[in-house]
């Protein structure tokens, strides 16, 4: 199985996280304030004289480096998508990211740029998707705004949907055709302050058709599911960097409420809590950890219950009522631009019925590099390969597997 980092959070994953209100979006070593005002002064005497190849590489070091490319209107990042999930066969598709730097803002504005993406991709089995966003500061940096919409089929396997204990791993498969759409708007309580509180809607329009005969009683079958969800959301972040941090920590705790009032199809909660914090150590090591936890009420959609979140793990493939999962991740820049990554986490899922109760339990790791390919924004890029029982999966990663805007 092979799957994006970027793409997960902001194709296939992103495309379910519009249904789940987490644009998670469902990350070169950041920038030292000192190293940064010397390359934000000797690239501003520079840029106007760089063409041809000489856009691609840094005249500091000689290496590839879309720094320049990057932070010109026109410049964008290509992402390949490439997927190759059993669960949705073969495929692939592209991607482009458009980073804004915010230059008023002095360093701050090459490692937290105003970010755009779009993309689209499909696969043998008949998903595809089609996807944008923006991510945009104004108001020197203390209103965030973050806009998306998606459309597309994903046809998938669910779990733990049966009326008995037995059934717990026994899969449903569904396609999903779907739309839908997601604004958020975060206001920072004070100048520089770590904390802000926001308020993001959600709006999606999903018939789920299975793809086989039944396998239980009461099982949906093209019945159209809305989903009109305020969401409160309260967010601490001191991430040197959103794209590769090597220090800082990023929370965020919110709580949906998909209401009939609103236009949804049925009134359901969803509370979810996302931890993730990064420590130098020595030698250019940076220690990473993610934690979440997820809790829905009864009413959710299948297709919105929680699930276990590791790379290795496929998605939906450990469901509950809630789900939590850490995982751990060490990255040694051993030489120049280039960095090593090894990581390993485990999730739990607890799902409770009138007939029966279950806990599943799942671990998986792996190991990837990194390549500085933007400096000025303190973004690298990469591949991890992760395994879990029975899965292996390879992510092509932009910025970090946790990626957050």
């Amino acid at each position: 199985m092979a799957r994006n980092a970027i793409p997960s959070s902001i194709a296939l994953r992103a495309l379910m996280s519009l249904l789940i209100a987490a644009w998670s979006c469902a990350g070169a070593q950041a920038i030292d304030p000192l190293r940064g005002a010397e390359i934000v002064s000797d690239a501003a005497a520079q840029d106007d004289k760089r063409t041809g190849k000489a856009r691609f590489f840094d005249p500091a070091d000689g290496q590839l480096d879309l720094s320049y490319f990057l932070e010109n209107p026109k410049g964008f990042l290509p992402i390949p998508i490439v997927v190759t999930e059993p669960a949705v066969g073969y495929g692939g598709g592209i991607a482009g990211m458009f980073l804004r730097p915010r230059r008023e803002a002095g360093d701050e504005g090459w490692s937290r740029p105003d970010i755009s993406g779009v993309g689209a991709f499909a696969t043998q089995n008949g998903t595809w998707g089609a996807f944008g966003g923006d991510a945009t500061r104004w108001v020197d940096g203390r209103l965030r705004t973050l806009v998306g919409a998606g459309t597309g089929r994903v046809n998938l396997d669910f779990y733990g949907l049966g009326p008995a204990l037995a059934n717990v791993n026994e899969a449903v498969r569904y396609s999903l055709q779907f739309s839908g759409a997601v604004a958020q708007a975060n206001w920072q309580l004070a100048p520089k302050s770590p904390w802000s509180v926001g308020m993001r809607y959600v709006f999606a329009d999903v018939e789920p058709s299975l793809r086989d005969n039944p396998a239980f009683p009461g099982l949906a079958d093209r019945v159209r599911v809305k989903v009109s969800a305020p969401t409160a959301v309260l967010e601490f972040d001191t991430r040197d960097n959103v794209f590769t941090p090597t220090k800082g920590v990023y929370a965020e705790s919110s709580y949906l409420a998909s209401r009939e009032a609103l236009g949804a199809s049925v009134d359901f909660e969803r509370f979810e809590q996302v931890l993730l914090g990064w420590h130098p150590l020595p030698h250019d090591v940076t220690l990473g950890a993610r934690a979440n936890y997820a809790w829905s009420s009864d009413g959710t959609p299948f297709f919105l219950r929680p699930y276990v979140q590791l790379r290795g793990v496929p998605a939906m493939r450990y469901q509950g009522d809630q789900a939590a999962s850490l995982e751990v991740e060490a990255r040694w820049q051993f030489i120049g631009r280039w960095s090593a990554v090894v990581f390993g986490g485990g999730g739990t899922t607890r799902t409770e019925k009138s007939l029966f109760s279950a806990t599943q339990n799942v671990g998986s790791g792996g190991a990837g590099f990194r390549y500085e390919i933007a400096s000025k924004f303190g973004l690298h890029v990469g591949i991890d390969v992760a395994h879990s029982p029975g899965t292996t999966a390879f992510y092509l990663v932009v910025g970090n597997a946790w990626f957050r805007p």
